[in-house]
C-alpha cells in the first residue's frame, strides 16, 4: 500500500537496486585484500579491524575464512596476518589467460633495439602495474612475469599512455588528485597533464621526462583494445642523457613496431 505522503508518477524516486545476497561479504573481503596489498607487512585483526571499522569478532571469522582459502596466512608467531599463496595462483593464470608470457620474444628485441628496459602496464586504479619487464642487460634468468613494480599514473610514460586513448573527462584527471610531486618536474595538476596528454595523443607516444625520478627517461604507447580504449602500455625506460633525449622519436618508433607485432601475440585483434 501507498503511503499518503509519497511522491507519484514520474516525479515517484526510481526504486533502488537490490543487492545480490553476499554482496557486502565479497566486497570487505576484497577490502583485506587491498589494505594488506599496502602494508609493508602483515597486519593484526585489530589494525585490519580499525580500518574497516568493523568488530573485531566479525573481521576474525572472515579472515578464518580466507585463511581457509589460502587467501591470507596468518604468522603462527606473531598472529599477524598477510597475504597468502593463492595470490600468487592467481597472478600466474592473470599472466597466462592473457598471454602475458608470450611477449617474451618481443620485450627482448625492444630492449636490445633501444638499450632500454621493456616494459608492459596495466591500469590499477592511480597506478600502472608492470606485468611483464625485460631488463637492459637481460639474460634468460633475468625474466620475470610477476608484478614486479608500479608507478603512478601522472609521473611515467606508461601511465600517460594508459590515460591518453581515449582523451579522459576532466572528472576522470580530478579523481588522480593530489599529484604527488617526485621531481622538480613532476606534473601537479590537472591541467597540466591535460596538456601532457592532449600532447601525447597527438603525436601518438608519452613521454616522462625526469618526472619519477631524477635521471630516469620513459617512452610509452597504448596498446589499444578492439573499442579503442588503452588495455596495455607498452614502454622503454632508459637513463636520461642528452644523446638518449635525442632519441625519443626513434625509440617511439620502436615502440609502434613492437606494439603492432605484440597486438596479435596478444591476441588484441581476434574477434569473440
Amino acid at each position: 500500500m501507498t503511503r499518503p505522503d509519497a511522491p507519484d508518477g514520474p516525479d515517484a524516486p526510481a526504486p533502488r537496486p537490490s543487492r545480490p545476497a553476499g554482496a557486502q561479504t565479497v566486497e570487505r573481503a576484497f577490502e583485506v585484500l587491498s589494505f594488506l596489498r599496502e602494508l609493508p607487512g602483515p597486519a593484526t585483526v585489530g589494525e585490519i579491524a580499525r580500518r574497516m571499522d568493523l568488530n573485531v569478532s566479525a573481521v576474525h571469522r572472515m579472515l578464518r575464512a580466507m585463511e581457509h582459502t589460502g587467501f591470507l596466512e596468518q604468522d603462527p608467531a606473531t598472529r599477524r596476518y598477510r597475504l597468502g599463496t593463492a595470490i600468487a595462483g592467481l597472478n600466474r593464470a592473470l599472466h597466462h589467460q592473457r598471454r602475458f608470457d608470450l611477449a617474451r620474444p618481443e620485450l627482448r628485441r625492444l630492449s636490445e633495439a633501444t638499450s632500454g628496459a621493456a616494459v608492459l602496464a596495466l591500469r590499477d586504479g592511480r597506478e600502472a602495474l608492470v606485468v611483464a619487464d625485460l631488463p637492459t642487460a637481460w639474460a634468460p634468468d633475468h625474466w620475470d612475469t610477476r608484478v614486479t613494480n608500479s608507478v603512478p599514473l601522472h609521473a611515467s610514460a606508461f601511465g600517460k599512455a594508459l590515460l591518453a586513448w581515449p582523451r579522459p573527462s576532466d572528472e576522470e584527471l580530478e579523481r588522480l588528485a593530489p599529484f604527488e610531486r617526485f621531481t622538480d618536474r613532476t606534473l601537479t595538476s590537472a591541467a597540466r597533464l591535460r596538456a601532457d596528454l592532449d600532447a601525447a595523443a597527438e603525436r601518438g607516444h608519452a613521454v616522462a621526462n625526469r618526472e619519477l625520478r631524477p635521471l630516469q627517461l620513459s617512452v610509452a604507447v597504448p596498446l589499444l583494445d578492439q573499442a579503442g580504449q588503452s588495455y596495455l602500455a607498452l614502454g622503454v625506460g632508459t637513463t636520461w642523457t642528452r644523446s638518449a633525449a635525442s632519441r625519443v622519436r626513434g625509440i617511439a618508433r620502436e615502440l609502434h613496431d613492437s606494439a603492432d607485432r605484440l597486438r596479435a601475440v596478444l591476441g588484441l585483434d581476434a574477434k569473440y
